[in-house]
């Protein structure tokens, strides 16, 4: 039995995840018979979830034991998973999955990597599950064999630890559930039965004794086939994903993709942007279908999506961003600094690099810093008055971006839209002018 990607172990300090059961306790020898080797280092995590009662206790006293006997640093958890899982609104065995992965998350903040004892069975569990719930290519890319801290932190809404390259790897992905079971025999090695692994009311159960036993009957290198198989989707994802990356730019706190990006890579740049909001279970091919339809609708379309994102047709791509209660208030104009949401306005003497300038002599008494209202009007350079509505769409300014827009005004009259221009009201024109400098941090104009 080898381990899989053991050049990513080396010099590690590597957390075995044990539960107990034979796989994570054949892992679990495995990486302390090739430490040296390795030039590694090994300790255990245990998470009891609090699902089995009595069983589950004797296992974790069990996993105690043995961490005891081979002299192992033990990280010990313990959860009342079935409350969570009632509180959350989810099944048991997402809430055990959520819990789990916390409790992998504290770990790392002291080790490199958390290592997990999932095999060739279960991936090939993980590719059929996926496929037969209608997944797409990245579904039938099976268990990742490493998964970054960040993301994971990032997924689970909660601080991803420090250091570079942690995350959870699998050693024993490509292994058999055979070699594991020949392993534990020649290596006498005792370990836990969990009884819930026979009740095929669970679906992965289902799929593992009813559905790949029969198969490996006809095919029994089916599992090393669908190994294989997911290895190469997993590679194709990844290429359609890098290729995506072409078409897709962050601005403001949303993320643009272009209305020209090809169906395939729209559907993964939609998939990155959504997971940057936390949203990463959801999604189903509907929501990215309806996503990708903007891209033939007229600007200012948009649908809403799960966890509050909105998606929107702007002139030349869909953004999707989390919409945001407008700033209120206004400010009388001066020299300083405003806050305008997530925004700051610097108002200086002077010209200034970058920022727009204005004639301030040229300002009616009473101007005030504020945002846009209905009834506002704005006199465009070179003459003629427009409703700032019809102004800022002459300017593609897009709709989610209108109302966080501090304005220069006076009553209905606008003289400047910070961050875009100023009005021919308030042209500088000759060397004598009041000039003033208005900088807007936190917005780039399109």
């Amino acid at each position: 039995m080898e381990l899989f990607g053991a050049a990513r172990l080396r010099g590690k300090n590597i957390c075995v995840a044990l539960s107990g059961g034979g796989d994570s306790v054949a892992l679990f020898d495995l990486l302390l018979c090739e430490a040296e080797g390795l030039g590694a280092r090994v300790c255990a995590v245990n998470v009891e979830h609090g699902i089995r009662g009595a069983a589950s206790r004797a296992d974790s006293a069990f996993v105690r034991a043995l961490c005891a006997e081979r002299g192992v640093k033990l990280y010990s958890f313990s959860e009342d998973v079935p409350a969570l899982a009632g509180q959350w609104g989810v099944g048991l065995e997402e809430a055990a999955r959520r819990v789990r992965y916390s409790c992998f998350l504290k770990v790392l903040s002291e080790c490199d990597l958390v290592a997990t004892a999932h095999h060739a069975g279960d991936n090939a569990e993980s590719v059929l599950f996926n496929l037969f719930r209608g997944s797409s290519l990245a579904g039938a890319g099976g268990i990742r064999d490493f998964y970054p801290a960040e993301e994971l932190a990032r997924n689970l809404g909660e601080p991803a630890p420090a250091g570079a390259g942690k995350g959870i790897v699998r050693p024993l992905l490509s292994s058999a559930k055979e070699e594991i079971a020949r392993y534990l025999s020649d290596r006498g090695l005792a370990h836990c039965e969990d009884a819930t692994n026979a009740d095929i009311s669970y679906d992965r159960n289902f799929l593992r004794r009813e559905v790949l036993a029969r198969a490996k009957e006809r095919f029994p290198a089916c599992e090393r086939a669908l190994f294989r198989f997911s290895r190469i989707a997993r590679e194709d994802e990844e290429f359609l994903c890098t290729l995506s990356e072409k078409y897709l730019s962050q601005e403001d706190g949303a993320f643009l993709i272009a209305a020209d990006a090809p169906r395939p890579l729209f559907f993964r740049a939609a998939l990155f942007a959504l997971s940057r909001f936390g949203v990463t279970k959801d999604v189903t091919l509907v929501h990215l279908e309806q996503a990708a339809a903007l891209c033939q609708k007229r600007a200012g379309t948009g649908i809403s999506l799960p966890c509050g994102v909105r998606a929107v047709r702007e002139y030349d791509c869909v953004a999707f961003y989390l919409p945001q209660a407008a700033p209120r208030g206004e400010y009388p104009f001066s020299e300083g600094s405003f806050a305008f949401g997530g925004r700051t306005l610097e108002v200086s003497r002077g010209k200034k690099t970058g920022a727009l300038v204005l004639d301030a002599g040229k300002l009616p008494e009473g101007c005030v810093f504020r945002t846009r209202r209905e009834g506002d009007v704005i006199r465009k350079f070179g003459g003629g008055t427009k409703k700032l509505k019809d102004y800022l769409i002459d300017k593609k300014i897009a709709r989610r971006e209108r109302d966080f827009l501090p304005v220069l005004a006076c009553g209905a009259r606008v003289f400047a839209v910070c961050g875009v221009d100023v009005s021919e009201d308030v042209r500088v024109d000759d060397d004598g002018a009041d000039i003033f400098s208005l900088s807007l941090t936190g917005y780039t104009s399109r």
